[in-house]
């Protein structure tokens, strides 16, 4: 019997199931899982430069910026991370001056991360050069084509976290294929 890969519950309006687009589905597949690769290489070559801001962290930074000074455990928490990973990269960016530790008013026991002036200043050039950058990946677009795309982008994404969400706490019991949690594209 062929294995399918559509999770129940996970179906589009007037389609009539797993056999319908499948080559379709699978062009998709293959388009992220490249877009994903591609990714990954990039990073790679970020992380190879000297004084370049890990991605993770510069997620701790937007997070930090959005929400003002916070506790490491509801840092954690925001980002979907551990606390041991979360609090070690936040000493890495208290220790480059990007962020602060400081008591909190209501609780002096315990500590709060804020952003400094050069963690903002950071987090801007950080904006900008990404702003750039897509600038030119775009380059050649439309505004109209690239509003579909970042339309079409978002819902792909929403249904991606639904499914994987369920498709996740379906696995979770099975511990003896921990490695399958991360998802079909990972």
């Amino acid at each position: 019997m062929p294995k399918s890969n559509v999770i129940p519950g996970n179906t589009i309006p007037g389609n009539t199931g797993a056999a319908a687009r499948p080559e379709a589905a699978e062009a998709v597949a293959d388009g992220i899982s490249g877009l994903l690769r591609t990714v990954r290489k990039a990073k790679a070559r970020m992380m190879s430069k000297r004084g370049d801001v890990e991605s993770a962290m510069v997620l701790l930074l937007h997070t930090v910026a959005e929400t003002g000074p916070v506790r490491a455990s509801t840092l954690a928490a925001s980002v979907q991370s551990d606390l041991s990973t979360v609090s070690r990269q936040a000493a890495t960016l208290v220790s480059s001056g990007l962020l602060e530790r400081r008591a909190d008013p209501v609780d002096g026991r315990a500590g709060l991360l804020a952003l400094t002036p050069a963690g903002e200043a950071s987090l801007a050039e950080h904006v900008q050069a990404r702003a750039a950058f897509f600038e030119n990946v775009l380059d050649g677009w439309t505004e109209d084509e690239m509003g579909q795309f970042a339309g079409l982008l978002a819902r792909f994404t929403a249904s991606y976290d639904r499914v994987h969400a369920a498709w996740t706490t379906e696995r979770t019991p099975r511990t003896d294929q921990a490695a399958t949690t991360e998802g079909p594209l990972a």
